[in-house]
């Protein structure tokens, strides 16, 4: 496999970082998350989380690229819709990408997850279902080319969709 970059996307709750966990174990990559990145940069008290402002992708580039120069793949997990990549990480377009958009169709299932879930991130906030509800009002989808999971789906079937797509 050539070195690249693996994008796990979609809506804060929909399984994201259980794919791209599951992921980094099978093809022994690294992970990378948006906000355990702006999580730590909180901790220094550099910036709080309101106060980011693009430093979670500008830090996301700079693993992006030094990974791509030692020709090595690695994992991001992030919401990367298009609006946040067109405006945030443009440069990510001109990198060799493998997108994989998670989407859970079962909308009791999302909410159940965001008002359970506990991601126990030092220094980072957790999101309510109303927070959920704002960014999916403006969330776009990525455009370019993607694979489509459904994380109502099993785990070992979306894992097998997701690495077959990625040595594609």
């Amino acid at each position: 496999m050539d070195a690249q970059l693996i994008v796990i996307g979609g809506l804060p709750g929909v399984g994201k970082t259980t794919l791209a966990r599951d992921l980094s174990k099978c093809l022994e990559l690294p992970v990378f998350s948006k906000d355990e990145l702006e999580a730590a940069v909180s901790r220094t008290g550099l910036a709080s989380n309101k106060q980011m402002k693009g430093v979670g992708y500008e830090l996301m580039d700079t693993i992006a690229q030094a990974h791509i120069d030692s020709c090595s793949s690695v994992i991001f997990d992030f919401i990367a819709s298009e609006n946040r990549i067109t405006e945030c990480w443009p440069s990510l377009r001109s990198m060799p990408v493998k997108y994989i958009e998670c989407i859970c169709s079962d909308e009791s299932k999302h909410q159940e997850r965001i008002l359970s879930r506990v991601r126990g991130i030092e220094g980072w906030y957790e999101l309510s279902w109303e927070d959920i509800v704002q960014i999916k009002s403006i969330y776009s989808p990525y455009t370019s080319e993607r694979l489509i999971l459904d994380t109502v789906e099993d785990i070992d079937k979306n894992i097998k969709l997701a690495l077959k797509y990625i040595v594609s």
